[in-house]
């Protein structure tokens, strides 16, 4: 997803307020024109901010269906298919909304979405409970700095909203777990970037999965260069620049982000130092004590504490 937010403030030319991202509103396109509004609303359990599950088409035929200054309990997500518009909240960020305009409504974060009134605005939206955002916000699936972005082919995903709303509507109450599952990666499709690296050059992204894939086998690294094709000195000085990491800084973040799931599953201190292929116990304690801050036997421990 693309940011298109800006803060409110000023211009270089001195105003106020300039928004960006704001394009053609768009003509009616064929595809859409036979979309009418339906939407469905469903309940989980729990309690009610948790509980919610709701998606649907909806129309919004006149600037009396704009939301101001609007507060919800959720976590709400649509993608604009035809009209315009624009969005603003307390934190200052605006932008304008457009179709293949994405559009996170945080939970209990004030903002408000203006609808432009020539009767065009369609969205398909996707709400889930305040529960679900915040466990996807905490693996950094989902940013809250990011409330607008941009899908460049909304039109592709038809199919999936139509089967998503089918599905959620018919579904009896124990499967409609399989349906929060599914709203979750549509919302994950239209929020994240296509390229998970986004901003990093084809053989960098390729030399990050190298590493990674090579955690516990010590791969030397003028090998990672020759299976790149690049020599060893262009791609040490390439990846420092764009990682502003060594490459061996790189892989030994990794190991140590593994042997954390390792220990957080339970597996022997010496057991988690063998499969990262540590000459012993002890070497990986003083490697691990460097880059998490305390020993192997003592992350363990402050694990089985927590509650």
């Amino acid at each position: 997803m693309i940011n298109c937010l800006q803060k409110k403030g000023h211009s270089a030319n001195g105003k106020k307020d300039v928004l960006i991202g704001k394009g053609a509103c768009g003509m009616n396109h064929p595809s859409l024109s036979s979309v009418k509004h339906e939407v469905t609303y469903r309940f989980i359990g729990g309690a009610p901010e948790n509980g919610i599950l709701s998606c649907g088409f909806m129309r919004k035929k006149s600037a009396q269906k704009s939301q101001i200054d609007f507060v919800i309990p959720y976590y709400s997500c649509f993608l604009l298919l035809q009209g315009s518009g624009e969005y603003w909240d307390e934190t200052g960020a605006r932008a304008a909304l457009t179709p293949g305009s994405v559009c996170q409504r945080l939970p209990n974060r004030r903002h408000s979405t203006r609808v432009d009134g020539d009767g065009s605005w369609l969205e398909f939206y996707i709400s889930f409970g305040k529960g679900v955002f915040d466990s996807l916000k905490s693996l950094e699936l989902v940013q809250e700095t990011v409330p607008v972005g941009r899908f460049a082919d909304p039109l592709s995903l038809l199919p999936l909203f139509h089967g998503l709303l089918s599905r959620m509507s018919a579904a009896p109450d124990p499967l409609l777990a399989a349906c929060l599952l599914e709203a979750q990666q549509l919302v994950l499709t239209l929020t994240r970037p296509r390229d998970p690296r986004p901003g990093l050059s084809p053989v960098i992204i390729r030399a990050c999965e190298l590493l990674e894939k090579d955690s516990g086998s010590e791969l030397p690294l003028p090998m990672v260069a020759e299976r790149l094709c690049v020599g060893y000195e262009t791609l040490r000085k390439q990846f420092q620049r764009e990682m502003h990491l060594s490459l061996e800084e790189y892989r030994q973040s990794r190991r140590m982000t593994t042997a954390q799931m390792m220990l957080l599953e339970g597996e022997p201190v010496k057991a988690v130092a063998k499969a990262l292929s540590y000459s012993d116990a002890y070497a990986f304690s003083k490697q691990f004590k460097r880059f998490c801050g305390s020993s192997p036997s003592v992350y363990a421990q402050s694990l089985l504490q927590k509650p």
